[in-house]
């Protein structure tokens, strides 16, 4: 007897109609899950496509306005801006080749064999030779701080002091003689008390026709200075007959290398026996002026707004006729006390007593000074340059 539930086969109908509704069902969400997606992607494709048109049309507009306005405009400001490009250009190119030389800078090893220095050539291939010159050379090239400096100092300084050499027909490379004395300070003093541009001792100084005394101190005015020590530099030359002993005495005094040259029995500096100091000051003048003359292949190139003002000075010899108040001087020349003391640091005082000075003026002030003076309560004008 067959004792099978009789309702197996009404609930297996009934299952078998709910797999098909379900399959049905989930076929139906499947295929609107399609089209949604589709809907969808196409929907994000054009917004795509619009903030791509819109970022493309904002990168042409700014490129639009990037280049100038429209053509009637451009008209008026081409000449501007071609100018403006090709002076970015050139600024550009200045400095790619500074970045260029200053990477080089501290990787120049190539010298030449010979150097010259007030004329007289100097070999570098004697080993010995080649090593002082180095030991200075080198230690320059470690500070570029330092040497830029010097640079620009040099060719604030150059004008006036080569007038003074070439007025007196002397070497034009004694100028880097007064670079490594003071590196051109006006205001620096040796612990020997050596002082001003051109460092001189007070005795050599006075010797010199400096005026040297509680009111002034003539070792710091920059155009007397420098012709003082020109002319000392000229008669340690007639005295020795060699630039380089002539410069080794400035340095070390002439007692000194006439001791020297007598009992060494030489007269070639690089064969004396003499103070350190005195043996590696004429190797520091040479080193100086083989990285000033040839300062670009350095690395220091310096564009013009860079520079220092260059120093032209109009020198005056005046009498004060009682006291005077150096600020009365100064405003005779329209300038600040600041100003005025800065090209006369020679005078010591607030108040100058009576008596004759030497003073400096900027160039451009000569004829307001002179003017301004000519009618002074206080000095009188003696001579001017």
């Amino acid at each position: 007897m067959d004792r099978s539930f009789p309702t197996r086969g009404i609930w297996s109908q009934k299952l078998n109609r709910k797999r098909v509704r379900s399959e049905s069902i989930t076929n139906k969400y499947s295929a609107q899950g399609l089209i949604a997606w589709i809907l969808w992607n196409s929907f994000v494709r054009k917004i795509w496509n619009m903030e791509y048109a819109i970022c493309t049309l904002v990168a042409v507009t700014l490129i639009i306005l990037s280049i100038g306005h429209p053509a009637h405009a451009q008209t008026n400001n081409t000449g501007k801006k071609t100018s403006s490009l090709e002076k970015r250009v050139v600024e550009l190119e200045q400095e790619v080749a500074m970045l260029k030389n200053m990477v080089d800078f501290n990787h120049t090893t190539v010298l030449p064999d010979s150097l010259s220095l007030c004329d007289k050539k100097i070999s570098l291939i004697k080993d010995e030779i080649r090593e002082r010159f180095e030991r200075e050379y080198f230690q320059f090239l470690e500070n570029r701080g330092l040497i830029t400096i010097l640079v620009k100092r040099y060719l604030k300084y150059t004008g006036f002091i080569n007038a003074d050499i070439q007025r007196m027909a002397l070497p034009p490379d004694l100028i880097y003689l007064a670079i490594i004395e003071s590196y051109l300070n006006p205001r620096v003093v040796s612990q020997a008390q050596a002082a001003g541009p051109w460092q001189f001792i007070k005795e050599t100084g006075k010797r010199e026709g400096l005026s040297i005394n509680d009111s002034v101190d003539e070792r710091y005015n920059v155009k007397r200075a420098t012709k003082a020590a020109l002319s000392h530099l000229k008669r340690l030359y007639n005295e020795f007959g060699d630039w380089f002993i002539a410069m080794a005495a400035y340095n070390a005094g002439p007692n000194r290398l006439k001791e020297a040259i007598e009992n060494q029995g030489t007269r070639d500096f690089f064969d004396l026996y003499l103070p350190e100091e005195t043996e590696r000051y004429i190797f520091r003048i040479m080193a100086i002026k083989e990285i000033i003359s040839n300062r670009e292949r350095y690395g220091i190139i310096l564009a013009e707004k860079e520079l220092y003002k260059p120093i032209i000075l109009s020198e005056f010899a005046i009498e004060a006729v009682r006291e005077v108040p150096v600020l009365t001087i100064a405003k005779y020349a329209d300038l600040s006390y600041k100003a005025f003391r800065d090209i006369n640091i020679h005078l010591r005082k607030y108040r100058l007593p009576k008596g004759a000075y030497n003073i400096n003026i900027p160039y451009e002030k000569k004829d307001i000074f002179m003017k301004k003076a000519k009618d002074s309560a206080y000095i009188t004008i003696v001579q001017t340059e």
